[in-house]
């Protein structure tokens, strides 16, 4: 993996242009203001709702994205996953002129074609691999997030160079940004929402259970489990200091629980589980036409596990513990 730096980039490519940011929400915003900050001319596109009165708050005077989709040369699509078809078909879409430049902070719609846009425009991305809220707290604090990014489509002859700019007026090139493609993005979010993630939360709440079941406190497993921070910590650790080598910093009797039982807690059957769920559900595409489906029919059955999640016994001890540690620090 080559990255790419401040040294390596110029901003030539967005001389002249008109950046449209089109969805104010929390990549939105971080990725309008540092733009901006870097002396590009953006216009923010959203809806009437409390984004937009935050983006007139932050010195924007938001238009509609239809309307921004028409005055802009460079449209960012920073809007949910879920509703980018939509607003791509009747808002978007409408406004765009060949030669202008569409990118995206995601690549699924694009990867998995559920967008396809015209031939005569330059489609690219720009994905931070961190949250908007940090994106902008890092620039501000004269760093970068790593970053993806790919060209999809080079209808110009200048696409790299305009995806580059973007990554350095969005202060991403200073924490570094790699080359990908679209399909690549979004199968590796996938990866880590669905098999990654998915496998990690379940355990946490199956630990739970057992815990309490073999007499300890709820209260206890959830402080033991994430509330303490300590796993938190533990992450920041595998980030700066290497996923084992930051082991060394716990006892020797930690050392060698973790060593000796991980590989005898995972079965293979878990282990042909996840593959199952990354070679036919995601690369295969069966999530996508899944999560299309839930979608048209109202997200019903998201709205059910979300609701069986937070009826789960851990909500409850939780923001007892949480209480009790907000009034220790006196919070």
């Amino acid at each position: 993996m080559d990255l790419l730096y401040d040294r390596d980039v110029n901003m030539d490519a967005l001389k002249n242009r008109t950046v449209a940011v089109l969805g104010y929400g929390n990549q939105g915003r971080a990725q309008a203001m540092n733009l901006r900050d870097s002396g590009v001319n953006v216009i923010v596109g959203n809806r009437e709702d409390d984004y937009r009165d935050q983006a007139i708050a932050d010195g924007f005077q938001p238009m509609s994205i239809a309307d921004a989709a028409v005055a802009g040369d460079i449209l960012l699509v920073l809007t949910t996953d879920e509703s980018q078809p939509h607003i791509w078909t009747e808002q978007i879409a409408p406004g765009i002129q060949p030669g202008n430049t569409v990118c995206w902070a995601s690549g699924y719609n694009i990867g998995f074609e559920v967008i396809v846009p015209p031939k005569e425009v330059d489609v690219i991305m720009v994905a931070p691999r961190m949250t908007g809220n940090f994106v902008r707290s890092l620039f501000e604090s004269g760093r970068g997030a790593l970053a993806m990014y790919a060209v999809h489509q080079d209808a110009t002859g200048t696409a790299h160079e305009t995806a580059l700019a973007l990554c350095k007026g969005i202060g991403l090139t200073r924490g570094g940004v790699f080359k990908s493609t679209f399909r690549e993005e979004a199968e590796l979010d996938l990866f880590a929402e669905q098999v990654v993630w998915a496998g990690f939360t379940q355990w946490m709440v199956d630990c739970f259970e057992i815990g309490v079941k073999h007499g300890f406190s709820p209260e206890l497993m959830v402080m033991e489990l994430y509330c303490s921070g300590e796993g938190a910590e533990i992450m920041g650790m595998m980030a700066n200091q290497g996923f084992f080598k930051q082991m060394a910093r716990h006892s020797t009797t930690s050392q060698y629980g973790t060593l000796s039982r991980g590989p005898r807690l995972i079965p293979n059957e878990m282990r042909r589980r996840a593959e199952e769920f990354f070679t036919k559900d995601i690369r295969g595409g069966a999530f996508v036409d899944e999560w299309s489906s839930e979608q048209a029919e109202g997200s019903k059955t998201l709205k059910t596990l979300k609701e069986k999640g937070l009826q789960h016994p851990m909500n409850a001890a939780e923001d007892r513990v949480i209480a009790l540690i907000r009034a220790a620090r006196g919070e």
